[in-house]
């Protein structure tokens, strides 16, 4: 899923491309040339997928909606492969997939995971990197009726195998521009509420939608809010100058 992130989108679709059969892509609505793009490109690939499903606050029903649209090409027993836009994998863990699929079938395993390497860019120079002891489960044997639960950190459920993992020797990097990390936790807080950066976790973030509903007399959503960081942001810059 994405959305005003094309410049990520198009790398992260771009390695995956020879390496898939299908790539789905749903668009929250965004406001860069994106739509447009990925419009055009699917039209010129036949690999790429892409629809538009309006962002509604919710990280498990828009993934849903990649799936909904993945099971019109999936068959029971295929193999799903997700990711972010900023999840980009290794060559080495692409050229991989068929025999971490085999493998998986022949232990009886549903899920895969991948070891992530965290990464910090400043603009196009990595300033800062480390690989986590963290496996994040990617790599999904496909079944109807598999879906996300939970908001903003959500986990997939498999009804009829199980969600019987295990974790690979491969990579995947979690590429982050500086300092996104305050906007993303923000994100969360108005989205969700929980997880380990935000909710009620931290109190900075508590506090600050308590102070944003009382100026505003509501609470407001993410997007709304959105629009007045950014509007002034853009204030600060042009008083700057």
């Amino acid at each position: 899923m994405c959305q005003n992130n094309l410049i990520e989108v198009k790398e992260c679709t771009t390695r995956a491309l020879p390496h898939v059969d299908h790539i789905v892509i749903v668009d929250g609505g965004s406001q860069d040339d994106s739509i447009f793009y990925l419009r055009n490109w699917s039209q010129e690939e036949p690999k790429i997928h892409f629809y538009v499903h309006p962002w509604q606050d919710n990280f498990s029903g828009q993934r849903n909606n990649y799936l909904k649209h993945a099971s019109e090409f999936a068959e029971e027993g295929d193999w799903v492969l997700v990711s972010d836009p900023d999840e980009w994998f290794e060559e080495k863990t692409f050229k991989n997939l068929h025999n971490l699929a085999t493998y998986a079938e022949k232990t009886g395993y549903s899920v895969v995971g991948f070891q992530c390497r965290s990464v910090t860019l400043k603009g196009e120079k990595r300033v800062w990197e480390n690989l986590d002891q963290y496996w994040k489960h990617l790599f999904y044997k496909w079944e109807s009726g598999m879906h996300y639960v939970g908001n903003p950190h959500e986990g997939m459920v498999l009804p009829k195998r199980g969600f019987r993992m295990t974790n690979s020797p491969f990579i995947y990097e979690h590429l982050k521009q500086e300092n996104v990390i305050w906007k993303r936790g923000n994100r969360n807080s108005f989205v969700g509420g929980g997880g380990d950066n935000v909710g009620t976790k931290n109190k900075l973030w508590v506090e600050l939608k308590s102070i944003v509903k009382d100026i505003f007399g509501r609470d407001l959503s993410w997007h709304e809010y959105e629009k007045y960081l950014i509007k002034n942001i853009l204030y600060l810059l042009k008083t700057r100058k």
